[in-house]
């Protein structure tokens, strides 16, 4: 093979592979956190006065060595117009949620490396428990001996508590605004919904989003559940159009939302396009490859044809 066909299967190949680059694009992953980790991150539970509810949450020690775990539980109360929360300390002759939870484990207690612990939880509503939404947190705080005795503090989790007494109250709430990116290249394609909880109890606001593409045929259809607002609070959802392939042109979505009542709650429908942008460099790149590398193999080689006579 001459030195010059060499370069130009050389030229041919790296134009592949850069095309396969700019595609696939380079991943990068970290390594795992730790520390404590725990399951669920929150329990929502309904208890009448008087009553009591179990459930189980499942706390594991992810980090390097033995930890001591302490335990507490807290109080806390939407902040108005946000999605914040504000902890309150104990009112005299008030029971509060952080009365009302028991846990199946010590204050204090070791947990080994790599252990996993199942903790059974108590919900108890006394008799006079006011109607409506009460809300509360269960931390695990780790700490740490190192070589030197040192004290070294670890992680704290959490599992948020929401409790609703049955009674006199109200699961509303509207839908502020609904949003996504202006321009997509590939999926998936998130939307971002500011719900307001205008009643009196927590509640999880689910619907679905529905995609439509240019000649207004559906294409996708998206859940959104699972997130909870709390009352007075204004949150964003978050959701995605968790789409393959190749997506271009004009897209529009329709949110349709449901509240606690049952009531319908709708948004404006929004618009959003997808052009693939590295696609087109990539494929302008291989091009300018392959011009270039054929023109140079042009310069280098020369055919000729005798003829016999």
């Amino acid at each position: 093979m001459s030195y010059s066909l060499r370069i130009a299967r050389a030229v041919i190949c790296f134009a592949v592979f850069l095309y396969a680059f700019l595609i696939a694009g380079v991943g990068i992953s970290y390594g795992a956190s730790t520390g404590l980790t725990i399951q669920p991150v929150k329990v929502s539970q309904t208890v009448e006065p008087g009553k009591s509810v179990l459930g189980e949450i499942t706390l594991k020690n992810e980090s390097d060595s033995a930890v001591k775990v302490e335990v507490t539980i807290e109080d806390f109360i939407p902040a108005i117009g946000s999605a914040n929360i504000q902890f309150v300390g104990r009112a005299e002759g008030v029971t509060t949620v952080r009365d009302w939870i028991t846990l199946n484990v010590p204050d204090s207690f070791v947990f080994e490396r790599g252990q996993s612990r199942s903790i059974t939880y108590k919900i108890e509503a006394p008799p006079d428990a006011e109607p409506g939404g009460h809300f509360g947190v269960a931390f695990f705080k780790a700490t740490e001996t190192n070589k030197q005795g040192q004290l070294k503090v670890g992680t704290r989790v959490g599992v948020l508590v929401f409790v609703t007494v049955p009674g006199n109250q109200l699961q509303k709430g509207r839908v502020l605004d609904f949003s996504a990116p202006k321009f997509v290249q590939k999926g998936p394609v998130p939307f971002t919904i500011k719900f307001e909880n205008t009643g009196t109890v927590h509640f999880e606001p689910k619907g679905t989003i529905t995609v439509t593409n240019i000649f207004g045929k559906e294409v996708g259809k998206v859940q959104v559940a699972g997130q909870a607002v709390l009352p007075t609070g204004v949150r964003d959802l978050a959701a995605a159009w968790d789409v393959s392939g190749l997506l271009l042109g004009r897209y529009v979505a329709e949110i349709n939302i449901v509240d606690g009542e049952g009531n319908e709650l709708t948004a404006n429908r929004i618009a959003f396009y997808a052009f693939p942008i590295w696609y087109v460099l990539s494929f302008i790149a291989v091009v300018i490859i392959l011009f270039f590398g054929l023109k140079y193999l042009r310069s280098k080689i020369r055919f000729s044809i005798s003829v016999k006579k």
